[in-house]
Order: structure tokens, then sequence, then C-alpha cells
């Protein structure tokens, strides 16, 4: 009966406009190819080989940010995105503690990850971001492929884009369970994102 009862409340939480965010929002642009991350309808999603054996997904819950990107000239264009470490979700959370503790994020120390980009090139039909990934107090410079999924109308103009893409753990001080495969180093990374124009 409860999940009943529960049911129209989730439906209606994909229906209503989200209340979008940017990283700092005081100095997000205002223009007509700036855009803020819709946290509602915006994901995060990692995979990590557990034990050699097989994958293991989870997600952080909340992403926010800004983009500028004139199609014309992505060259000149910008990414800044903020991933809190407090909203990782694994459905266990012994492991979420585990995972914000030394071994991994050092979260009480570095309770952000972050991606500043540094420059946007064309690659065919997607674009290749170049940018500052930060996380556990490190920061690699990384290159990711961006495809442009749509575009619409909902409550205003919104745009969405997805990217997936791999990072080493042990670049950024992660050694936890790597020695004895308990563990993979590499972790891939799935980020959808719906953007709305910024006001």
């Amino acid at each position: 009966m409860k999940i009943l009862l529960l049911l129209p409340f989730s439906l209606a939480l994909f229906a209503l406009p989200a209340e979008p965010t940017a990283a700092h929002a005081d100095a997000a642009p205002r223009g007509e190819h700036d855009w803020v991350v819709d946290p509602v309808h915006s994901s995060v999603v990692f995979r990590v080989k557990h034990a050699n054996a097989a994958w293991f997904k989870g997600t952080f819950d909340k992403i926010e940010g800004a983009v500028h990107l004139d199609p014309a000239q992505p060259e000149a264009g910008k990414v800044e995105l903020t991933i809190p470490v407090d909203s990782v979700d694994t459905n266990d959370k012994k492991r979420d503690d585990h995972l914000k503790a030394a071994d991994f994020f050092h979260h009480k120390e570095n309770p952000e990850i972050t991606f500043r980009s540094t420059k946007i090139a064309r690659q065919g039909e997607a674009l290749a971001v170049t940018g500052e990934l930060a996380l556990a107090g490190k920061t690699r410079t990384i290159t990711i492929p961006v495809e442009k999924v749509g575009e619409g109308e909902f409550y205003g103009k919104r745009i969405g884009y997805t990217t997936t893409f791999t990072i080493r753990r042990t670049d950024y001080g992660m050694t936890y369970g790597v020695d004895k495969n308990a563990l993979g180093d590499e972790v891939t990374l799935m980020i959808d994102l719906e953007l709305v124009q910024a006001k």
C-alpha cells in the first residue's frame, strides 16, 4: 500500500521542472549559449571491476555546474562541473562511508570532485573536451569525448550531452585493493547532463 501511495509522488519528480544550479552561481554566465545543469535530470554513474570477476556500479546523486558552448565556435566554450563526494551512493552505507574515507576520496579534506575545461575541440560530430579533473586532493589533465544527445523545450530551452570515459584510481592516489585485485584500478564514468539556459 505504501508503494502505491509513493508512486504518484515519485513520478511527479520526473515531471517537475528542476531548479538549475551552477558550481559558482554568482559567476555563471548569462547569454544565449550559456547553460546550467538541471540536477534532477542529470546523472553520474561509475563502474569498477570487483575481485576481477564482475562490474560493480554506483552513482553520485548530485552534480552542478555551468556550460558555455556556441555550436559555431565550440573552441571558445567552457565547462565547469562539481560533484559533491558526499552524494556517492552504492546502496550500502558502510561501503559509502569507506569510499569517503582516506582509502579513497578523503572527503573531509576534499569534499568535491571538480572538472574545469581548458580546451574544447571538434571531433567529427562530437567534441573532445580537455580539462583538469580534481579529486581526492590530486589534479590530472584528461580529455573526454562528448556527444550531443538532443534538445527541446520543457519550462524553457533544454539541451543534453553525454560522455563515457575511464580514469585510473592510482593516478589519484587511490591504491586500495589494487595489489590483490580486490578492486580494479580502472573506473569508468558515465555522465549525462541535461542543461537549461542560464537566466
